[in-house]
């Protein structure tokens, strides 16, 4: 189902999901720096105006001297006369630029300080999880910009509703929903982004097979009974950090044919031989697998690790 998600959306963009994967993941990039470096310019600016003293004020035009001036109380700062500023005006003028004590001041900054690097700490570790980048193919690269603009929006969101200062009960329950929405938007991108990754193999070996049921390992003849040849490997695996890795140890026929390692690589296995059990309780997977394959003369086979499986097939293929 995923698989025709991914083709239909191909199709439909055609030529120009490159272009559209690139604009859309950039522009998501610009606006996460911005929701990172604005806190921090606002907060610079803050601390400045308070060892300044710095206070903002309303300032209006006089109707009788035409002249600008700060409402600091009722009467022109020039003329002395009685400014025709209304009750309701003065209430929101106090209440909006009250004068904040210092603790008030950096209490707030402290809770702006703490919220921002919580916000920088999770957004490395999701780069970190989800390789951002380093995305493979335009499609990933569009859901990776889809996951950026829903974590900033999410950002701003959750920064608006957990402030302290202005807003009230209901602007924050309507920035709560919101955030709700677009985290449930922000799932459904990671998990399309997640398995929008093209499917990687590796070949690990060539295996010509000669008349008779010969193969030829390296600069050696290996004997098949029964046209079957064993493929005897070292599987190594940890789930936490993604790492994978499968290391051929033998090839089995009429004899056990074992492959040649350099120094440090057979170090390393007689190393993962001897402490097994201790790798394993680490989170490190370490698993001696034999698998069977059928083959038939004069063709030529290859063996593929593919999605964490190992798989044996024609070259030809």
């Amino acid at each position: 189902m995923m698989r025709s998600l991914f083709l239909f959306i191909e199709q439909s963009l055609g030529p120009s999901l490159a272009a559209v994967s690139t604009v859309v993941y950039w522009a998501a990039i610009i606006l996460l720096a911005h929701r990172i470096l604005a806190p921090i310019l606002r907060l610079r600016m803050e601390m400045a105006a308070a060892r300044l003293r710095m206070e903002e004020r309303m300032v209006m035009e006089c109707p009788h001297c035409h002249r600008e001036t700060v409402v600091a109380d009722s009467q022109c700062a020039f003329c002395r006369q009685s400014l025709p500023t209304p009750w309701d005006l003065r209430v929101w003028h106090f209440m909006r630029l009250w004068h904040q004590p210092t603790w008030f001041r950096w209490t707030r900054w402290s809770w702006d300080i703490i919220g921002l690097a919580i916000f920088i700490v999770l957004t490395v570790a999701g780069f970190v999880g989800l390789r951002a980048w380093a995305w493979s193919g335009p499609l990933q690269q569009l859901f990776l910009g889809v996951v950026i603009f829903c974590w900033v929006a999410i950002g701003w969101l959750v920064a608006r509703m957990l402030q302290i200062g202005p807003g009230g009960p209901i602007a924050r329950l309507r920035d709560l929903v919101f955030s709700f929405a677009i985290a449930g938007v922000l799932a459904f991108s990671v998990f399309f982004a997640v398995e929008s990754t093209p499917v990687t193999e590796t070949v690990m070996w060539r295996i010509p097979i000669g008349e008779g049921g010969i193969a030829k390992i390296e600069d050696r003849a290996l004997l098949l009974p029964q046209g079957m040849i064993g493929f005897e490997y070292l599987q190594v695996d940890h789930d936490l950090i993604g790492y994978h890795r499968v290391i051929p140890i033998a090839f089995l026929g009429n004899e056990r044919l074992e492959v040649r390692h350099g120094g440090m690589e057979k170090w390393f296995l007689d190393n993962l031989w001897k402490h097994m059990y201790g790798y394993s309780e680490r989170g490190l997977s370490v698993r001696s697998r034999v698998e069977q394959f059928l083959v038939i003369p004069n063709q030529e086979y290859e063996v593929v690790d593919r999605e964490k499986q190992v798989y044996f097939r024609p070259a030809a293929q």
